[in-house]
């Protein structure tokens, strides 16, 4: 009888593990494009502003393949940020607060800038052009509810 029941669960794990080898691919795909994940365009600037620790590398790598190439507000918040680097400190890490899918082409990431000190709010509106996301905008603040103006009203998430 022991023997029966052995046979039956090592076929089971057998099965388990050969269907869960079979989704693998399936999940990985639909992850790769899973709101909350963050495109290169934004991680490349976050890894720019660590290594060189100015906000203006940061600010020059979200603009580059969208509107803001022609703008001058990448400028003006690399400005804004540079004046604020006394009191907010080094800039630490970002953590996404939350994605927001707009249309098939259009994001937005709602997300924390961790300093030593304080912590600022962003928001940017991305576009996938045929090539890769681009930054459309960008807005940052130390309010979370200029940036999130649901976290005003009642409930704690943007479909509330």
């Amino acid at each position: 009888m022991k023997t029966k029941f052995n046979k039956l669960i090592i076929r089971s794990a057998l099965v388990i593990v050969l269907g869960c080898c079979c989704l693998l691919p399936f999940l990985h795909a639909r992850a790769a494009g899973a709101p909350g994940q963050v495109p290169a365009i934004l991680q490349n600037g976050f890894n720019a502003w660590a290594k060189n620790r100015n906000a203006s590398w940061a600010f020059d790598a979200w603009k580059i393949g969208g509107l803001l190439e022609a703008d001058n507000k990448p400028v003006t918040l690399s400005r804004y940020f540079i004046q604020l680097d006394q009191i907010l400190g080094n800039y630490q890490s970002y953590e996404v607060i939350e994605s927001k899918r707009i249309t098939q082409n259009s994001e937005v990431i709602y997300l924390s800038v961790n300093f030593a000190h304080a912590v600022m709010f962003g928001r940017f509106l991305l576009y996938q052009t045929d090539k890769d996301w681009v930054v459309q905008n960008m807005d940052f603040s130390p309010k979370p509810e200029a940036i999130m103006p649901w976290l005003a009203f009642e409930g704690g998430t943007y479909t509330q």
